[in-house]
């Protein structure tokens, strides 16, 4: 079998993957926050339900992440990871082409739900290639250094995703539905194949192609064992799978309790996201020196105490301007959240086979994510927003003192799997274990 090891960059590399990195980021944010941000607006606009809009959620998710441990080997398979995450970001870029033409020749439920279906496309091909990205991402890193180094491409991130985010604003505004979304969406498409291109130059370390794809028992064996093996990183999938779920329960439906609740504007809209964004870019440095100093776990609880108070702030706001308030507060607290979260994940995975560990974080962790929306929204539709807005924050709560409790710091636990575990027969006929 072939040999997984890595091939070092050297140290004039490395600064120039690092420096694309950065390049890759900010197009990619931009691009991202011309979209993302109004995908709930515009199926409102298109008359979707609060379930619909759940579902516009829950597919994606589900799909996706139903997916990343066969994303993840497919990775391995493929050999070249920086073709593999070029290619599907480019597929996933041109679903959003069909979105901007669907007004033209569709309406009604027909439309929603094809919507729903190009959306969850553009996820589906986008996620194929989150391991092999994250684990570039941590080869072209040094350890030492990640804190740092991700509070700075965050902030440049956050500067392009506050462009972004105002302009498409201004588009919904100005133009409204649907050619508002239409112009914003199109110049998103532009700034993705741009991020495309420039991930395409970054160095990056060869790795070993492997010899056949996994068939699907293996891979839930991959799955298995890759929970198994490091308590660490067991611990912190199945906290997780109670937090992403409380995330996600009442996540989506904020612009819905925006629009529909507060009475808020859709051009507003895009100022209560540029708060976020503004508090987000605000934090990055604080956060990155705090990751750095104190540990990736004591930043994520610093973190998701704001976080996991982010429903009560949007169930308390009386007037829809105040929105702007809650989402700048919440942001700031997530900044450092996601921030650490990247991080630990890296500190807790070997980094030997990183993809297929990181595909099996994110499937334990998505199929939840996946599930909150589409239960949230159902609920929503019975109850009311502000009732699954509560739940949501309770939920939340839980899984932050479940994290607190289960997962130990970075800067004690050492990547080591337990003792007198086996990895595949195919490893202990060769001799080969992993370290």
């Amino acid at each position: 079998m072939a040999d997984r090891s890595l091939t070092k960059l050297d140290h004039a590399s490395m600064r120039r993957a690092m420096r694309v990195g950065v390049t890759d980021g900010v197009f990619a944010s931009a691009s991202e926050n011309m979209i993302g941000p109004y995908l709930a607006l515009f199926a409102l606009a298109l008359g979707a339900t609060k379930g619909q809009i759940g579902l516009l959620s829950a597919l994606p998710a589900f799909l996706s992440n139903l997916l990343q441990i066969p994303s993840a080997r497919l990775t391995e398979f493929w050999g070249d990871r920086r073709q593999l995450v070029v290619i599907t970001s480019i597929i996933s870029r041109f679903t959003v082409l069909a979105i901007i033409i669907l007004p033209f020749w569709l309406e009604g439920d027909v439309a929603i739900f094809v919507f729903i279906l190009l959306v969850t496309l553009r996820g589906f091909f986008s996620s194929i290639g989150v391991p092999g990205w994250t684990s570039i991402m941590a080869d072209i890193t040094p350890r030492e250094g990640r804190g740092s180094y991700f509070g700075y491409r965050n902030i440049m991130c956050n500067i392009a995703a506050l462009i972004g985010t105002l302009i498409a604003g201004w588009l919904v505004k100005v133009y409204g539905f649907p050619s508002g979304y239409q112009i914003s969406f199109a110049a998103a498409v532009g700034l993705g194949f741009a991020a495309s291109y420039a991930f395409s130059t970054m160095p990056i370390p060869a790795t070993a192609r492997k010899d056949r794809l996994l068939s699907n028992s293996e891979r839930l064996q991959d799955l298995w064992q890759a929970i198994s093996q490091y308590p660490a990183f067991r611990n912190y999938c199945l906290t997780s799978i109670l937090w992403n779920f409380g995330v996600n329960f009442a996540g989506p439906l904020f612009a819905v309790y925006y629009r529909e609740e507060l009475g808020g504007s859709p051009g507003f809209w895009g100022v209560v996201s540029a708060a976020g964004v503004i508090a987000t870019l605000v934090g990055q440095r604080f956060w990155g020196r705090m990751a750095d100093e104190y540990g990736q776990k004591n930043v994520m609880l610093l973190g998701g105490i704001g976080a996991a108070s982010l429903p009560f702030m949007w169930w308390l706001v009386p007037r829809w301007e105040l929105a702007v308030v809650a989402n700048f507060i919440g942001s700031f607290f997530w900044g450092g959240y996601n921030l650490a979260a990247f991080n630990l994940i890296l500190e807790l995975t070997p980094d030997t086979r990183r993809t297929t560990f990181v595909g099996a974080y994110n499937t334990v962790a998505g199929l939840s994510s996946s599930l909150g929306p589409l239960i949230g929204g159902f609920l929503a539709d019975i109850y009311g927003l502000r009732a699954v807005i509560v739940v949501s924050g309770i939920l939340r709560w839980s899984g932050y003192f479940a994290f607190k409790r289960k997962v130990p710091s970075d800067r004690d636990t050492k990547v080591r799997p337990i003792q007198g575990f086996a990895w595949r027969r195919e490893n202990r006929v060769e001799g080969k274990g992993e370290k």
